[in-house]
């Protein structure tokens, strides 16, 4: 029991980072956007004409404006095609599961010790990836231990007929294959988020201040005006929160389901 309350206030607190993360965004970019509108007051009306508005707004804001677009959008496409990619992989390895637990059904009643022991690595997995009932990730080693021990045991079959070598042979093939998946998961979890793109999002951020910045200086004093920067970072912010969740499969609000393996258990061991 104190192990679910853990993983609970743990789950909590993973969900909350890239929500908490992205109102860090928000109020930075509004509140650079603020910032602007009061350092107005201290440039020379000279330099907020028309003239001076148009070069800043058009050549300057825009193209910078234009171009931190198009790397957020690279930075999300990024993070989502890596959730798509583990995804496939998850769906991958739910498939060969079951499979691998027919070929198994059909070798004989020698391979119950097996089936059962895949059924456990199952439910394992599913507590280990979405941290049902365990207090921390997994971890590589542990899945390594697990497959090997699934795969000695099928290696351990005497097959009797030929029909029984081919289907040890194919059991042992798949087995192989999922600890590859299965560590190749684990591996994209632990690089979910390195520095290198911490510090990319970081000098995303301050492009993004910079360019509130400069908006705020020549902005009208009105709600409307507000409203629409209010908008605008918002956006932005969202545009973070995505990135930083979809590097987070297992663990933010956009988690990754786990439906396509929880519903092996239901195909599995029967």
């Amino acid at each position: 029991m104190n192990n679910i309350r853990r993983s609970d206030r743990k789950r909590k607190i993973d969900i909350l980072k890239p929500i908490l993360i992205s109102l860090i965004v928000f109020a930075c970019l509004f509140g650079a956007a603020l910032v602007g509108r009061a350092f107005r007051s201290f440039i020379p009306d000279s330099h907020l004409g028309e003239e001076s508005r148009s070069f800043v707004i058009t050549l300057g804001v825009e193209i910078a404006g234009v171009i931190a677009a198009f790397v957020l959008a690279l930075l999300v496409a990024g993070a989502q095609s890596s959730f798509r990619d583990q995804r496939s992989e998850i769906i991958e390895m739910s498939a060969k599961i079951v499979f691998l637990d027919e070929i198994l059904a059909n070798y004989g009643p020698e391979t119950k010790e097996a089936r059962v022991l895949l059924r456990r690595s199952v439910v394992n997995t599913i507590d280990e990836f979405w941290l049902r009932y365990s207090t921390h990730p997994a971890e590589l080693e542990q899945g390594a231990t697990k497959a090997q021990v699934l795969y000695d045991k099928i290696l351990l079959l005497s097959p009797n007929t030929e029909s029984q070598r081919l289907l040890k042979e194919k059991a042992l093939d798949i087995s192989f294959n999922l600890e590859q998946l299965w560590d190749l998961l684990i591996l994209q979890q632990v690089r979910s988020i390195p520095v290198t793109f911490l510090i990319v999002m970081g000098l995303m951020v301050f492009w993004f201040i910079c360019i509130f910045f400069s908006l705020g200086i020549y902005a009208p004093s009105n709600s409307t005006v507000i409203f629409v920067l209010v908008l605008a970072a918002l956006s932005v912010a969202i545009a973070f929160f995505m990135i930083i969740d979809l590097n987070l499969p297992f663990e933010g609000v956009l988690r990754m389901p786990s439906a396509p393996i929880t519903e092996v258990l239901d195909n599995i061991g029967h």
